[in-house]
């Protein structure tokens, strides 16, 4: 039982060096992105999924790649 929980506790800081190895670093310094919203536009809610950032508007749902900063996906949102 202990050369059991020896082995899982091995792993787990072998995980942690790994995942410290492997982490993906964030661009430096800060740059703005147009999303060429009408004025008074407001974000309604943001989330982060991975390396992607969704952006909605209420009107318009923006996705934006974090480390290389552009848009890949505008959908507007509307009644047909």
């Amino acid at each position: 039982m202990g050369a059991i929980l020896l082995l899982l506790f091995i792993g787990l800081i072998a995980g942690i060096i790994y995942k410290i190895k492997t982490r993906v670093s964030l661009p430096t310094g800060t740059t703005q992105i147009e999303l060429g919203l009408p004025a008074g536009a407001q974000a309604r809610d943001a989330s982060v999924v991975g390396d992607k950032l969704i952006i909605n508007t209420g009107g318009e749902v923006f996705v934006i790649d974090i480390s290389s900063r552009q848009i890949l996906l505008r959908v507007k949102v509307g009644v047909p």
